[in-house]
């Protein structure tokens, strides 16, 4: 399984490569230059599109690689091009590939940490300072080409000068974002089973249920593996509510049944949402671990496969064909057991975290001191106080009551004739909720 940080990782290996070869060839990195350029253009906007208006310094960076440098190399013999440099080019092809995998992958809108900034903006930065060590690389040669009949001096030097801006430009990029790792490193193409084929929803529930277990039982949690499974869990009760809706077509759940849950998962969803937003930030000495967040996504994946046509929900008629819903519902069941146990044990953790000096955040986001005024000055991270935490302390705080209740219903699903539910069958209906 390949993954974004898996082919970053193997382009950095191969630019470092060619910064440290002596005899650069100037007309083949010319030649190999602007599919470079382009390429990482494209991981750079991966995650946001061709432009991205919203972070002045990567809008400039995308207007300026735009420009086309065409003309610059003479062709040689009968009409043949320069060959490009073939180490540049497989550093571009492996930066294209990188793009490609992060723009394809399947996120779902209301819950993928991929979509919070500080995850964009990590990704974004990794390759920028890759496509300046590239253009570093290409304009070390061009300046000091003396010209030929391939390449003249002057298209040598004007050459130079756009890839100097280009280098200029991305290291805006990179010194304007997070230097830590982003959970964009490990979004990889769908987790496969053992036979090769396609994690069934089931499947995909009880590989996470391992990797989530694992993730609260830790003594020394990561606090992008700890945002994540907050947003896992925000997407698996979100999900669910299809789910139930299609189970309450099926005569599975009893309609007052089936709106008492879906109120319950609605506001658990929200719960678990309002913390993995909260955990944006703050980070511990623990890297995310790449295990969870490939099972994380084939966890978006197998969902999205059930629950969705496109951008919309599926029609409850035709989940129902997707999936076996009893085994889905049983599958549900178990993982809100994990989110129960989740609440209980992020209890008291972030301050934990703070207290014992493992916590740490961006010096701009802490609360004002004479001790952060000189941090605040300084790129990296300083240690987080048990105050600076609050928001998020006081969002874990709140989520027991959403998340038990979520599970004690779906529990009554097991039950062959539910029990009765009347006096939450009657709050859902006088609050007119509606299904997902």
């Amino acid at each position: 399984m390949t993954s974004f940080g898996d082919l970053v990782i193997e382009a950095e290996r191969v630019l470092t490569q060619l910064a440290a070869t002596r005899d650069l060839n100037a007309p083949a990195l010319a030649a190999a230059w602007p599919d470079f350029c382009r390429r990482a253009v494209h991981a750079i906007t991966a995650a946001t599109g061709a432009r991205d208006p919203r972070w002045y310094a990567v809008d400039l960076l995308v207007v300026d690689a735009a420009r086309p440098a065409r003309g610059a190399l003479r062709r040689r013999g009968q009409g043949a091009a320069v060959a490009p440099d073939p180490v540049l080019e497989r550093a571009g092809i492996l930066l294209g590939a990188a793009g490609d995998i992060l723009a394809s992958a399947p996120r779902d809108s209301v819950a993928d940490p991929m979509l919070a900034d500080v995850n964009i903006r990590a990704a974004q930065g990794r390759v920028a300072a890759l496509l300046a060590a590239g253009a570093h690389t290409a304009v070390r040669a061009l300046a000091s080409h003396p010209g030929d009949s391939i390449l003249s001096r002057d298209s040598s030097r004007q050459l130079a000068g756009a890839a100097m801006r280009i280098e200029q430009l991305a290291t805006r990029v990179f010194e304007a974002t997070p230097t830590t790792a982003s959970r964009a490193d490990d979004v990889a193409v769908a987790v496969p089973r053992l036979d090769g084929g396609p994690l069934t929803l089931a499947e995909a529930i009880e590989q996470w249920v391992r990797e989530a277990r694992d993730t609260i039982r830790s003594t020394t949690p990561s606090a992008r593996d700890l945002q994540g499974l907050a947003a896992d869990l925000a997407r698996l009760a979100t999900h669910s509510r299809a789910i139930v809706r299609a189970a309450v077509g099926e005569k599975l759940i009893d309609d007052g049944q089936g709106q008492c849950i879906d109120k319950a998962l609605a506001e658990s969803a929200a719960g678990w949402l309002e913390i993995a937003e909260r955990w944006t930030g703050f980070h511990t000495v623990q890297p995310p671990t790449p295990s969870k967040i490939a099972v994380s996504h084939a966890l978006g994946q197998a969902l999205i496969a059930v629950t969705r046509d496109g951008r919309e929900w599926a029609d409850p008629a035709v989940l129902a064909t997707r999936v076996d819903l009893a085994v889905a519902l049983a599958a549900m069941r178990r993982a809100m057991d994990v989110a129960r146990d989740v609440v209980e044990r992020q209890s008291g953790l972030p301050e934990r975290l703070a207290a014992s000096g493992q916590l740490f955040a961006p010096a701009t986001m802490l609360a004002p001191s004479v001790e952060q005024l000189h941090a605040r000055l300084r790129p990296g991270l300083t240690p987080a106080a048990v105050g600076d935490a609050t928001d998020l302390v006081g969002s874990v705080s709140r989520q027991p009551g959403p998340a038990s209740v979520a599970a004690r219903l779906l529990d009554a699903t097991a039950c062959a004739k539910p029990p009765s539910l009347s006096e939450h069958t009657s709050a859902a209906r006088s609050s007119g909720l509606a299904f997902v």
